[in-house]
């Protein structure tokens, strides 16, 4: 997806004095009770939105530049922006930090691992994370159906494209 278009997703905010270098509005997440599948759908657990606002800074500073013929002038907006980039970047390490923290915590609770089985399952697994889910899924399935002497059925994932 192009940076024009993920950008139109977001929605744009009134200036907030107290968070004036963020344009935009974050995306709804689910609430954490939610049912984690859906979550993972939602794209609760996707790179944090600061990092495409960070994108589109870079992008919005170079076309101010390049418009402006006073280099003082160019120097100003390079300093706001950069300013502006260096708020986002922060914001971007707390939301990272934040969102790495719930995933880890609804994978544990869903399917009851510990923090380090969960850690090298997902080093292991080369995929998507709804394709992970599926795949951790299908062995807690299998892990039930072993014990009560089944085989159960374990559906085959076909991600939508």
């Amino acid at each position: 997806m192009e940076l024009k278009e993920r950008i139109k997703q977001y929605t744009p905010t009134k200036y907030n004095p107290y968070y004036w270098w963020r344009r935009f509005k974050s995306r709804d997440t689910k609430h954490p009770y939610t049912i984690l599948q859906t979550r993972i759908e939602n794209g609760d657990f996707e790179v944090s939105d600061y990092h495409w606002w960070m994108l589109y800074e870079c992008q919005l500073e170079q076309e101010a530049i390049s418009k402006e013929r006073n280099v003082d002038k160019q120097h100003e907006l390079r300093g706001l922006y950069g300013e502006r980039k260096r708020r986002l970047a922060n914001d971007f390490e707390k939301d990272e930090a934040k969102i790495k923290s719930e995933m880890y915590k609804a994978f544990r609770i869903e399917f009851k691992l510990g923090e380090i089985e969960l850690e090298d399952a997902m080093l292991e697994f080369d995929g998507t994370l709804i394709e992970f889910y599926y795949e951790l899924n299908n062995k807690r399935n299998e892990r039930i159906g072993h014990a009560l002497g089944k085989t159960p059925y374990i559906p085959s994932f076909k991600p939508n494209k």
